[in-house]
């Protein structure tokens, strides 16, 4: 029999604050984390905008010790864990460690500091280098790093699989608690922001203010035209459900299905993406054994771009039939920008809190209805709604679709 898998802990950096609080609070005064970016110099380029971390105090949650030889997406990955791992109540003596696993989903992840770091050894002569300047280059750096400080030793996996990396992270994580490999699993996704993928984004032409269009996060809005880059690290704490309740853990949410599917290159026309899509959120549903008319509640991929929006949309109209109008549908990414590799994990976080508080987040500067977008989009303000079942979908540009279902624990 499967185990059955729920969350007992939440950690949050990012561009809305840091600590699911704060995260929470300014997510649904209908706050934003998007302003003009001020770690990159951006004078030569069209696009200003950005959801960078400002206010994270890493010291406060890893020591200040070695600390200068961590890059940034590393101090985000190790303050979001130690959030999470503090708010499960989980020990960090060793106690657990055989039993405990982390399993972290990033896109991109220290892009910027590899390609510095080859840059150096091609400029200059490698023996001289400082071995110090390796530490923290490779994807997967981060990740080895909260697993050493925090003692984790049941198994440590990297998931890069596009946008949907955090995701795909945690539907491998719960998929793992569910055949008994490990009683705890701490999982989510990072990513930072460095000249680098601005570059990679910008040349793609998939960032919002290009050819002289409004730049703004624009989720489902006819006006849409691209998405805000942003940054951070949304960790959760995975855990097997009898372990959670022999040990008195507050239980969030129990994670009830996953859904993955691929289209199979990024050129099929957009009915193909439609139906991909599709299958991606029928499969969670199937495998969280509920049916359709019993979600009450989307945390949609939507993030600006025309033709993802689109798709998304037309797939939820699909699936959901003559009741996909009456399914209330957020999209954080409003407030927060597109994060890509950890996207998704952001999304089950809103979601999670959704459950806990019976509110949804509202939609922020939608001014124009796309006709062809026949939702029941949260806007003007939050909505209050007891929610039993919540759907969370994300896309990849290149055909990856990630489903996760999540159900409050009566």
């Amino acid at each position: 029999m499967k185990k059955r898998v729920v969350i007992t802990g939440l950690g949050v950096v990012s561009p809305l604050g840091c600590g699911k609080e704060i995260f929470w609070d300014n997510l649904i005064a209908g706050k934003s984390g998007i302003a003009p970016m001020a770690s990159l110099d951006l004078l030569p380029y069209k696009c200003k905008l950005g959801g960078e971390v400002r206010d994270l105090k890493p010291e406060i949650y890893l020591g200040s010790k070695g600390l200068k030889y961590l890059n940034k997406g590393t101090r985000f990955l190790g303050s979001a864990a130690k959030m999470a791992i503090d708010d499960a109540r989980l020990p960090t003596d060793g106690t657990l460690s055989e039993k405990m696993g982390i399993v972290i989903g990033s896109s991109l992840g220290n892009f910027s500091e590899t390609t510095d770091y080859f840059y150096e050894i091609i400029r200059n002569n490698p023996s001289e280098l400082s071995p110090m300047l390796s530490y923290d280059v490779a994807l997967n750096s981060s990740i080895n790093y909260v697993s050493v400080i925090f003692k984790i030793k049941g198994l440590a996996r990297t998931i890069s699989a596009g946008f949907t990396s955090s995701s795909d992270a945690i539907g491998d994580a719960f998929k793992m608690i569910q055949r008994d490999m490990v009683k705890v699993i701490v999982a989510g996704g990072v990513e930072q922001i460095s000249i680098d993928l601005y570059l990679i984004f910008y040349l793609r032409g998939l960032l919002s203010g290009l050819d002289g269009a409004r730049e703004a996060s624009l989720p489902l809005d006819k006006e849409r035209n691209g998405f805000v880059m942003a940054e951070g690290s949304y960790v959760v704490i995975l855990e097997e459900l009898q372990h959670a309740l022999d040990r008195g853990a507050h239980i969030y949410t129990e994670v009830k299905g996953f859904g993955n599917t691929f289209v199979g290159g990024k050129d099929h026309p957009a009915e193909v993406r439609v139906r991909r899509t599709e299958k991606a959120m029928h499969d969670a549903l199937e495998d969280a054994g509920i049916k359709r008319e019993d979600v009450d509640f989307i945390s949609a991929n939507a993030n600006g771009c025309r033709m993802q929006d689109a798709v998304e949309a037309k797939a939820i109209q699909s699936l959901f039939g003559a009741g996909s109008d009456r399914i209330p549908v957020s999209a954080i990414k409003s407030n927060i920008g597109e994060s890509y590799g950890t996207a998704g994990a952001a999304q089950l976080i809103s979601s999670i809190m959704s459950i806990s508080t019976g509110q949804i987040p509202h939609i922020m500067n939608h001014c124009n209805k796309d006709p062809e977008i026949n939702l029941d989009l949260i806007l003007e303000k939050p909505f209050r709604k007891e929610i039993k079942n919540a759907l969370i979908n994300t896309m990849d540009y290149d055909g990856n679709n990630s489903c996760l279902v999540i159900s409050s624990v009566g």
